[in-house]
């Protein structure tokens, strides 16, 4: 729990913003004697002075910093600045005891933001998750509770050649009218084809529809590999139209066509390096799901498909990305024989996505992944944090990542503690449920000062 609630923590740039720091509990408090507190304000942005960068700390006293007009109003501290250019703040505020030494350091963090990215709102979700519908553990509606949890703002159950578990989650939870937003999908195989797709957010599915009109399918697959480049094998040129036919069918749906995982590995890669090219290069899929679902010691994937998407960047060759955990299975049991005491599995949160939108509705969702605003979110316990996307995305993604999604989690994980227990039949819960209705909203809007 933090200690301390800094208000707005999210800021438009170039323009003059009253800041709030409020101690939140009774230890957290500030002196009220003179002298005993001192502000700081750092530009991230600025250049450190050459004797303070030896200090691993990074707590030094600069006259040049120092707030000196802040105020108390109650028990908050409370100043004014002009916060120029889009990048991080520093609020650096010292205690010292009655003899003039430090007692302790408190330091904030703020952003400042271009109008642009100013009007957007920052959203975490998973899209790529399955369950006992295909080859998962858990049935849709556990899960959709546990990411919930887990801290997403959205999810989409994306079931191997099954769309209904996603639809099932959803008209469960909508009964509710939980803040939590759940969306259609699935992975789809049409078939002959060994490319993973997801149809995210689409109206129907794609995967049924491919068998349930193979003979038309297959036609229409067959006239794209005919204005494919000459050269390809006739294995790869199949996979590569039979792709295609898949994301443009999504669109159709009116989904977004995710390209998942082409450094998917076993004892070889799962689709051929003449396939993953030449989609790359015909870039006819919406995102790329450049972190997936990968062990700690599958380490290749992810690593390679972080590195070919900023090598087809290099190139000219800019695409929206997503990161999707893969899950299939959010739980695990230090005693399997009694199911009791769970801990989240592997990969489970691992991965997500960040995307900034106007709002989380899925058109809003949606048009902000097609333009490319998102970004892939690593997160596996006991490693770095890590973000992937345009440098301007993945600068202010890394500040959310430390300062704004964790107490986002806390208020997300009581909604997904409560959505458990409706599930499990507590009639108390939903009540209580309702009850937290909103929260995780109205944090957001103390973040952005609205």
């Amino acid at each position: 729990m933090d200690y301390y609630k800094i208000t707005p923590m999210i800021v438009p740039a170039d323009k003059e913003s009253e800041i709030r720091i409020e101690p939140l509990f009774g230890h957290a408090e500030f002196p009220r004697e003179p002298g005993k507190v001192v502000v700081q304000f750092f530009p991230w942005d600025g250049q450190m002075a050459p004797d303070h960068y030896h200090s691993y700390d990074g707590i030094k006293e600069s006259p040049e910093m120092i707030v000196n007009d802040w105020h108390f109003d109650g028990k908050c501290i409370v100043f004014k600045r002009l916060f120029s250019g889009e990048q991080e703040f520093n609020v650096l505020i010292t205690v010292k005891d009655d003899r003039g030494n430090v007692k302790k350091n408190v330091q904030l963090h703020l952003y400042a933001l271009k109008d642009d990215l100013y009007a957007l709102r920052p959203f975490r979700g998973n899209i790529h998750i399955h369950t006992s519908g295909s080859d998962g553990k858990e049935e849709a509606c556990y899960v959709a509770a546990r990411f919930r949890e887990l801290g997403m703002d959205f999810c989409s159950i994306s079931d191997h050649r099954n769309y209904g578990p996603s639809v099932t989650a959803m008209d469960y939870w909508k009964e509710l009218n939980c803040d939590f937003k759940l969306f259609p999908g699935e992975e789809v195989h049409s078939p002959g084809n060994p490319v993973h797709i997801l149809n995210f957010g689409g109206r129907y599915s794609v995967h049924k529809k491919s068998y349930d009109n193979e003979e038309e399918y297959r036609r229409e697959v067959a006239d794209i590999e005919a204005q494919l480049p000459q050269g390809l094998s006739k294995e790869s040129s199949f996979a590569i139209a039979a792709a295609e036919w898949v994301f443009d069918e999504v669109r159709k749906a009116g989904g977004v066509a995710v390209f998942c995982h082409p450094y998917w590995y076993t004892q070889q890669y799962v689709i051929n390096t003449q396939v993953s090219d030449t989609i790359f290069q015909r870039r006819k899929f919406d995102a790329f799901e450049l972190l997936g679902g990968f062990y700690k010691h599958l380490p290749g994937s992810n690593n390679l498909q972080v590195v070919r998407y900023y090598d087809e960047c290099a190139r000219g060759n800019v695409f929206p990305v997503t990161g999707s955990d893969d899950s299939h299975g959010t739980d695990r049991f230090l005693h399997p024989e009694q199911f009791v005491n769970n801990l989240t599995a592997d990969l489970a949160g691992w991965y997500s996505t960040v995307v900034f939108a106007k709002s989380c509705e899925f058109a809003d969702i949606a048009e902000a992944l097609r333009n490319g605003m998102s970004v892939a979110a690593e997160e596996i316990e006991g490693e770095m944090p890590r973000v992937y996307s345009t440098f301007r995305l993945s600068r202010y993604a890394s500040f959310l990542q430390r300062w704004y999604f964790p107490m986002h989690k806390t208020l997300c994980a009581a909604e997904g503690a409560l959505m458990l227990r409706v599930l499990s039949g507590d009639s108390m819960a939903a009540e209580a449920l309702k009850q937290l209705r909103g929260s995780v909203q109205r944090y957001q809007a103390q973040v952005f000062g609205k």
